[in-house]
């Protein structure tokens, strides 16, 4: 029976793993491998940084600031920007006209996405466009081909919307001017016109399709062909999955933080109200979601916390569930338990009639001396099997426990911040409606707010750490030598120092991420780091052991 109810699970798993499309597996493949992927990607910036820091030549930093620019654009907003701020100060300085433009026109582009319009068109307004060259000038018209595609998306009046459109339109005739035919980037503007303009289904797809073909899939290009390609077929939702897929996977191979094909996928898989894909989307949304944080993409964070909070509920739904099964699975256990003692109490009578008869019966004295060995070992055996029993069982209701409680605080943040932005929208609404821009403008840059959060979230890291890990600070202890144990401030706090022991815990081993999680320059981290570990009983393998609690 337990053979059978082993091969019916392993069927079980293969049928669901093989019902998987290739394009979904090809994709939680990639999404493995995204701390590689930032590894390689935080090492390239690292060279580039250091070229930047050694570089002699002036007009070789301006090339290695707008390389750092490039490099960040899709990557992390509030880097690029001070790139690209310092390729603009530079230039200005050496009066290098060519590459004031470029930056010119890249922090622009960058404002767009951000969702500073205003900004970004200002920015435009200000290069003399018969100045630049034919590279430049197709630049120039594609950053303000997007920037009125954001703004038309994001407007709430039908009347600006039709005015933004008008003007998206004409700069996209502008670039498609500036561009030589043959590129990818040609095709893709091509299928952007056939999108907008002449609404042809069949050529939309026969550019997009060409610039598949043509751009490295590790591109942004490709990315967005095969994010436009997903809404050709309509009704095809095979398609529109593949298709989407497809621009995640380029997405997350460049890899481009800035991104909205893996939150579209999520929210369809979860539509799709499949149980089996209700884990993927789960984790799919909250890539997404960390994606969109890293970059500080507001817009996006905005538009993900909508679908976050819906789809983790459906997900802790599904986990309790199955923690309903795994009751079921115990009280199995429990009723097998009581036929085993039943067991126990029958082999006990049998052993006590036998201890009766064994003078009638010296000729069989040794047989059942070794019978009732062999008694004995079965005996011991099954009491440590129901130990283990017991012992998984607490476990499995402790686990289910701490989940429960994990997931609830980070819902409750979820909510908290969802509250805050509403809070934020609401007064930003009211202040610009009284005309109280200067007031608005000290509030939002207030830094009151932001060590509030940040006191917020330390708390409950601690009080969430403490519960996970009751022991921590005391393991700790062991670690480090007679009287220069770390202080704990309360019962439910943590101190700087076991904050940094309790990330390093968690896997988080960086000092950059540690010190933006406890919002400290990464040096303070290092330092702190360093102190620690000269006071451990040993130094060399303290994070190693540190690693090993719990």
């Amino acid at each position: 029976m337990r053979y059978t109810l082993i091969i019916a699970f392993l069927l079980t798993l293969f049928q669901s793993a093989s019902a998987t499309p290739d394009y979904l597996l090809r994709l939680d493949s990639i999404l493995g491998q995204r701390a590689a992927i930032a590894a390689a990607k935080e090492q390239q910036l690292a060279d580039l940084r250091r070229m930047l820091s050694t570089e002699p030549s002036d007009v070789r930093r301006l090339q290695l600031l707008d390389e750092l620019y490039q490099a960040y654009s899709n990557y992390r907003y509030d880097s690029a920007m001070v790139y690209v701020d310092s390729c603009v100060s530079l230039a200005t300085e050496l009066n290098h006209l060519e590459f004031f433009n470029r930056a010119s026109i890249n922090r622009a582009s960058l404002n767009a996405r951000g969702g500073h319009y205003s900004e970004a068109n200002s920015e435009l307004n200000a290069i003399d466009v018969g100045s630049l060259s034919k590279e430049l000038r197709r630049e120039y018209h594609y950053a303000r081909y997007w920037l009125y595609m954001y703004w038309e998306i994001y407007s709430a009046s039908p009347q600006k919307k039709r005015e933004y459109r008008e003007l998206m339109m004409r700069a996209l005739d502008a670039t498609i001017e500036h561009t030589e035919e043959g590129i990818p980037l040609y095709y893709y503007l091509q299928g952007e016109r056939s999108a907008y303009v002449n609404r042809d289904e069949s050529r939309i797809e026969e550019y997009y399709t060409k610039v598949i073909e043509l751009a490295p899939r590790a591109s942004k290009l490709y990315a967005s062909a095969a994010y436009v390609l997903t809404y050709i077929h309509r009704d095809d939702e095979e398609w529109f999955e593949r298709w989407m897929a497809e621009a995640a996977y380029a997405d997350m191979a460049i890899p481009l933080k800035e991104n909205k094909a893996l939150q579209e996928l999520a929210e369809h898989l979860f539509r799709q109200g499949d149980s089996n894909n209700l884990e993927r989307a789960t984790r799919y949304i909250t890539c997404a979601m960390e994606d969109a944080l890293f970059f500080q993409n507001r817009l996006r964070t905005i538009e993900i916390s909508q679908s976050l909070p819906t789809i983790l509920k459906a997900y802790n739904d599904k986990i309790r569930r199955q923690a309903d099964h795994i009751l079921l699975a115990m009280i199995g256990l429990a009723l097998l338990a009581i036929v085993l003692l039943s067991a126990l109490a029958y082999i006990r009578q049998r052993n006590n009639l036998l201890h009766r008869s064994r003078n009638a019966m010296i000729e069989n004295n040794k047989k059942l001396r070794d019978y009732q060995e062999e008694i004995r070992k079965q005996n011991e055996q099954l009491t440590a099997q129901n130990r283990q029993l017991t012992a998984l069982s607490h476990q499995l209701i402790d686990t289910n426990t701490k989940r429960e409680t994990l997931a609830k605080t980070y819902i409750d943040l979820c909510a908290k911040y969802i509250d805050k932005l509403r809070r934020y929208q609401t007064l930003v609404k009211r202040k610009v409606k009284a005309k109280q821009a200067d007031e608005l403008l000290g509030s939002l840059t207030s830094s009151r707010l932001a060590e509030e959060d940040a006191t917020a979230f330390l708390n409950r890291f601690d009080k969430a750490f403490l519960e996970l890990y009751p022991s921590f600070v005391a393991d700790v202890a062991h670690l480090m030598r007679p009287g220069e144990q770390l202080t704990q401030p309360s019962a439910t706090s943590l101190s700087p120092e076991l904050r940094i022991c309790a990330l390093i815990r968690l896997g988080v081993k960086e000092s950059a991420e540690i010190a933006d999680l406890l919002f400290y320059s990464p040096q303070t981290i290092y330092n702190k780091r360093t102190a620690i570990k000269n006071k451990a009983l040993d130094r060399d393998t303290f994070e190693e052991r540190l690693v090993e609690i719990g």
